[in-house]
């Protein structure tokens, strides 16, 4: 059984999905830009791989 994520961690990848959803969504009513959903999950990845680089440790996927 995989050890249980840690709250803050949880509450960062809510935070960090919801934020590239959103930016996704105003990049459709705004730009007329659709990205797929695959293009979408690599962005959050990438997003994600950021945060850990700037030090968001509990972050690490």
């Amino acid at each position: 059984m995989a050890p249980e994520m840690p709250k803050k961690a949880v509450r960062a990848l809510v935070m960090l999905v919801t934020w590239e959803i959103w930016k996704e969504r105003n990049a459709r009513i705004f730009r007329h830009h659709e990205s797929s959903a695959l293009l979408l999950f690599t962005k959050i990845k990438s997003e994600a791989s950021d945060w850990c680089l700037a030090g968001a440790k509990h972050l690490s996927l």
